[in-house]
């Protein structure tokens, strides 16, 4: 009996570290880019292509016809002819801008559609005022608005047909804005967020939600989009509390501190030393408001804190130095090589105070480093916050869970603001008696 057990067992905890090792990958770590999460879409105009490379994007003044989609599912936004609109380098992030002063109307039309009353949409831009109503998503039935019909200087949503309905949120034209759109089911309530202004707009059915048949309106004159879009994300089933808050703070970071209703992420400031990059995070507001395993678009991955209480997060990002083991400075004299790259944390509850979180798994992708084993890799954390690594003790005991991917189990010693990075140390091999030093670069 034990023995017809045993490959059973053995199956499904392959079964399970194959979930387990998929993280979340998704834009602060929230949701998944393989398809198997509510991460629907994702469009960055930073990556049109949504192949990781950053080099290849069009030419400035280019007309887009396909932006494709980062998440995983192929729902890419298509147009052809002059309904097009342009790819622009100009500015401070790469963008896809939408006119709205040609006589032709430019949209371009996702491969899914429909209304979802449970949902969340992400947009961030730099609007443009073109005189008429402004629209985001829209659909036959519905439109998320920057600003609703009749020039009213208002973000809205329309029910076509039925009524346009306002917040008391004015655009902010001509800034680079986040805007986010969150329905659940069984409300007549939509959750509109502007920059640090949130307010629940009743939109009179609990079946009304938020359409994804296309960027902008397809008729000419009114409703159309209008300005620099850099991102969009679309989550088909609405996002916790907490995951609105990573989700937000990883957004703000990425377009140079954007405001945001709960600004918890405070490394990207300039004071701070701009730790800007792929930033993501756990939290919890609550027992029904929790996420607590990320990796975001970077190669660090935390998850299962022991201690994460009410309104207690723990948020990570870097700043940019190059993925490679070429640095022999700030370090300790064990280590003979140590990453360009350093990550620094915030470990705070909602209203920035610093909080412990417990205990947490750190795993690192190393993947296009060489030389890596679990008897050389070190995390190196600036427990003193002096900015010096040269001053710490190495932490040793990585494993190696397969695919370049490394964990260091239980590390208690990221507390906020330290910084982190990772480097490899000089290994001791006795052999005749006598003691050889292999360094290992």
């Amino acid at each position: 009996m034990f023995k017809r057990l045993k490959p059973i067992l053995l199956g499904l905890l392959s079964l399970f570290g194959m979930t387990e090792s998929q993280g979340q990958t998704g834009p602060g770590g929230v949701g998944t880019r393989d398809g198997s999460s509510s991460l629907s879409i994702w469009l960055t105009a930073n990556d049109l292509n949504a192949n990781e490379n950053t080099a290849d994007n069009p030419a400035n003044g280019t007309r887009v016809s396909t932006w494709n989609d980062y998440s995983g599912n192929n729902n890419n936004f298509t147009q052809s002819g002059n309904n097009r609109p342009t790819y622009t380098t100009t500015g401070t992030f790469n963008a896809v801008n939408f006119n709205a002063a040609p006589g032709t109307a430019q949209f371009m039309n996702g491969t899914i559609t429909g209304t979802f009353s449970n949902a969340s949409a992400y947009f961030v831009l730099n609007p443009v005022n073109s005189g008429n109503s402004n629209s985001l998503f829209d659909n036959p039935s519905s439109s998320l608005r920057v600003e609703q019909w009749s020039n009213t200087n208002r973000v809205g949503f329309t029910r076509y047909g039925v009524g346009d309905y306002r917040t008391g949120i004015a655009p902010p034209f001509n800034n680079d804005a986040i805007f986010s759109y969150h329905k659940n089911t069984g409300v007549n309530t939509i959750e509109v967020r502007v920059n640090n202004a949130t307010e629940n707009l009743g939109i009179g059915s609990t079946t009304a939600g938020i359409p994804v048949d296309r960027i902008g309106r397809n008729s000419n004159g009114s409703d159309e989009a209008s300005g620099n879009f850099y991102e969009v994300i679309f989550f088909n089933t609405s996002i916790n509390n907490a995951q609105k808050i990573i989700v937000d703070n990883y957004l703000s970071a990425k377009y140079n501190s954007i405001a945001i209703p709960t600004d918890i992420y405070t490394q990207d400031n300039a004071a701070a030393g701009n730790f800007d990059f792929d930033v993501a995070g756990i939290g919890r507001v609550d027992a029904s408001n929790l996420h607590t395993d990320a990796q975001g678009t970077g190669v660090i991955r935390i998850l299962n804190p022991t201690g994460l209480g009410n309104n207690e997060f723990l948020l990570w990002g870097h700043d940019n130095g190059n993925f490679q083991l070429s640095s022999t400075t700030n370090a300790p004299d064990i280590i003979a090589s140590r990453l360009q790259r350093i990550w620094r944390v915030n470990e705070v509850n909602s209203g920035g105070t610093a909080v412990d979180v417990g205990a947490v798994d750190l795993r690192i992708d190393t993947s296009g480093l060489t030389g890596i084993s679990t008897g050389n890799l070190r995390l190196l954390v600036d427990t003193d916050n002096d900015g010096s690594f040269a001053d710490e003790t190495p932490i040793s005991g990585a494993t190696n869970l397969g695919s370049n991917v490394f964990q260091f189990a239980g590390i208690t010693a990221l507390t906020n603001n330290v910084r982190y990075t990772f480097g490899l140390a000089t290994t001791t091999i006795i052999t005749n008696r006598r003691i050889t030093i292999r360094v290992n670069k």
